[in-house]
């Protein structure tokens, strides 16, 4: 299926207008669900089988908890909805546009992600009515027309990910995408946005082993100066004894309780009704703060088999798991599986590794043609001579 620039770059705008609603729906949700319909009429739509599988053993396991286990739950079935249409088709829409774009020039550069960047500056300063909602626990920090600053994170995060992939990946190609990183980490609080930018530069920066190691230092540096004050002292031990540390414990003991999960809808329930105040989680919340985890009290195995795949890229190839480091490391700390900005953006980063994947092979296999030929040729050529020789 053949896409349109414009079309792409409106329905990444369209995705990032998260308090806009058409009915029960996101416009960006019905852009995501409209391009899916286009790529299936139009014969497009070329998952792998072992996506498939995974995806099929988890939601059926999903589902079986839901509605045949006896557990409260809070909005089981918008969970079962997004997990069942929203999520798949936006990694099949982002699997198609890797696809497509792979042989092409990106439908947006840098240049848009900063004036988008602006865009969000501006939409929040102005209060814009519909685009953006003040949400009080933000605390002044940037988050434009996403409902969290972590969503504008990644979405600014992964956009400039995949352009840094499609660069030469030398050091200004790296300060382009480091800088993106860095000022959405500043403007938006968000921390984790500093540990899969470090990532990246570590796995994909072509720069050499001093300047590698130098720009991770350097990240490293900015992250304890601007955010280490936020993880000492009274701060962490709030961390610690009411917030992650303490989400992290129950969780665990969830997961002990009942290796085989517990289905869609009962984490908010579980939390909301809590003996034990954990901060962060309860009414509103629907997922603890760990994919993985999250995703194991969901389904159990079959959960952690999803994230395996579809967010670090586990049984689709080297290349894959690779690419999909930095969304898999961030996804240990941040509710990723929970956005569609995120299946979307997988779906895009599988398709480019796995066409990475075919060429290396493709190419190797030229390379071990090449060499076999000129083998056979040099073996005809000393028989040649051999055979001269004798009637020599």
């Amino acid at each position: 299926m053949g896409f349109n620039d414009p079309f792409v770059i409106v329905g990444l705008f369209l995705i990032s207008l998260q308090f806009f609603q058409i009915g029960p729906a996101q416009s960006g949700q019905l852009w995501v669900l409209g391009t899916l319909a286009l790529v299936v009429l139009r014969g497009g739509l070329a998952p792998r089988l072992q996506e498939v599988l995974c995806y099929v053993l988890f939601m059926a396991t999903a589902l079986v908890l839901t509605f045949f286990s006896d557990y409260d739950r809070v909005k089981a079935v918008e969970q079962v909805i997004k997990f069942a249409i929203v999520y798949p088709a936006c990694y099949l829409v982002g699997r198609t546009l890797g696809s497509y774009y792979q042989s092409r020039k990106m439908p947006y550069g840098y240049l848009f992600l900063w004036l988008f960047l602006v865009f969000q500056f501006l939409v929040q300063h102005f209060e814009v009515p519909v685009l953006h909602q003040h949400v009080p626990f933000m605390q002044g920090a940037l988050h434009g027309t996403f409902k969290e600053r972590n969503w504008l994170a990644v979405f600014f995060f992964l956009g400039a990910y995949l352009l840094f992939l499609r660069s030469d990946r030398k050091p200004k190609s790296a300060a382009l995408f480091a800088s993106v990183c860095i000022v959405v980490a500043l403007l938006s609080g968000s921390k984790t946005i500093l540990i899969p930018c470090g990532v990246v530069l570590l796995l994909q920066f072509k720069g050499g082993g001093v300047l590698k190691w130098l720009a991770v230092a350097a990240g490293a540096g900015l992250f304890y100066y601007r955010f280490g004050p936020e993880l000492t002292g009274e701060l962490l031990r709030v961390r610690l004894e009411e917030e992650r540390g303490l989400a992290l414990v129950q969780v665990l003991e969830l997961i002990e309780r009942n290796f085989v999960g517990y289905g869609f809808g009962f984490v908010e329930s579980y939390f909301s009704t809590f003996w034990i105040a954990v901060r962060g989680l309860g009414a509103g919340t629907n997922s603890v703060f760990s994919s993985p985890l999250d995703l194991f009290v969901i389904a159990g195995i079959p959960g952690v088999l999803m994230w395996m795949m579809f967010f670090a890229g586990v049984g689709l190839g080297r290349t894959a798991v690779i690419v999909l480091a930095p969304v898999a490391l961030w996804s240990l700390v941040n509710p990723l599986h929970q956005s569609e900005i995120v299946y979307l953006f997988c779906g895009w980063l599988v398709s480019y590794a796995l066409a990475q994947q075919a060429s290396t092979l493709q190419a190797a296999s030229g390379t071990s043609t090449v060499g076999h030929e000129r083998s056979v040729k040099g073996d005809r050529l000393l028989n040649g001579r051999s055979l001269e020789a004798r009637h020599g």
